[in-house]
């Protein structure tokens, strides 16, 4: 029996709104919801006039940069934070289609060579775009996100059972991954892998609740920050330090290694 439309409208509400790609005014107003300030109190933070700062969180308005340094100073937002806010500031950066940068890729010999030498060596290697479509892998790397399929995307491939099952930490990948594709949709908020991403990753619950839960923002990943997971058919652990390198020169093409090391994640599991 399907749910009383009334019943799904307040749950949606309990959840809190559902998510979409941020924009300049839509961040500020989160952050400042986050911090617990009305705009009058955060006013006497950066001087910004209640009625000025409605009009930038509503996007009515696109504030100086002088103003959008008065409000990253008066909220004390740490260094990705401010990123983020000056990159929603500036102009969306241009990336071209997913089955376009797949199509560089697999049209580079140079590319595919390594990816091969790669695979002879057994790296688990990948050539995904900025935001985490794959354009050509190694078989490894595939298996070792169990049904993520030739063409798909690892952000979104975090919210699937398969990477529950994996991850043995999956909480903190699901918690990093929704702080990534905050500042990977900042960037490149007009691109199709945008709006594509955010369509398969809002209709999921636990993604709702993170988006809406934090305004925490993440680029890259640090070597040390190894990935845990287990292997779905033997069930033997491992973790994997990640790396991360653009070797296009403006493609929007970045490879993925993931170095196999012993585990060191979670052992109450």
């Amino acid at each position: 029996m399907s749910q009383n439309p009334a019943h799904r409208a307040h749950d949606r509400t309990r959840r809190g709104p559902l998510p979409h790609i941020p924009t300049l005014g839509s961040t500020c107003f989160q952050i400042r919801t986050e911090l617990g300030l009305s705009r009058e109190v955060a006013k006497q933070r950066h001087g910004i006039s209640t009625s000025y700062l409605s009009d930038i969180e509503a996007d009515r308005t696109t504030p100086k940069p002088e103003t959008l340094e008065k409000l990253i100073n008066g909220y004390e937002l740490d260094p990705p934070r401010t990123r983020n806010l000056r990159e929603l500031r500036a102009p969306a950066e241009h990336l071209r289609t997913t089955d376009s940068l797949r199509r560089y890729v697999h049209d580079d010999v140079g590319l595919m060579t390594y990816l091969g030498a790669l695979e002879r060596r057994d790296v688990f290697a990948a050539y995904v775009d900025p935001l985490w479509n794959i354009l050509a892998s190694t078989d490894g790397y595939r298996s070792c996100l169990a049904g993520i399929g030739e063409n798909g995307n690892v952000r979104a491939w975090v919210f699937t059972r398969h990477a529950r099952e994996i991850l043995t930490d999956w909480r903190y990948e699901a918690n990093r991954t929704v702080a990534v594709v905050r500042a990977v949709l900042g960037a490149y908020r007009d691109s199709e892998q945008a709006r594509d991403l955010m369509r398969r990753l809002r209709p999921n619950r636990d993604f709702q609740r993170l988006w809406n839960s934090s305004t925490q923002v993440a680029y890259g990943r640090h070597v040390n920050d190894l990935l845990h997971r287990r292997d779905p058919n033997t069930h033997d652990l491992a973790s994997y330090r990640i790396s991360i390198a653009d070797l296009t020169q403006n493609q929007h093409v970045l490879l993925v290694t993931a170095i196999r090391h012993p585990y060191s994640g979670p052992t109450d599991i």
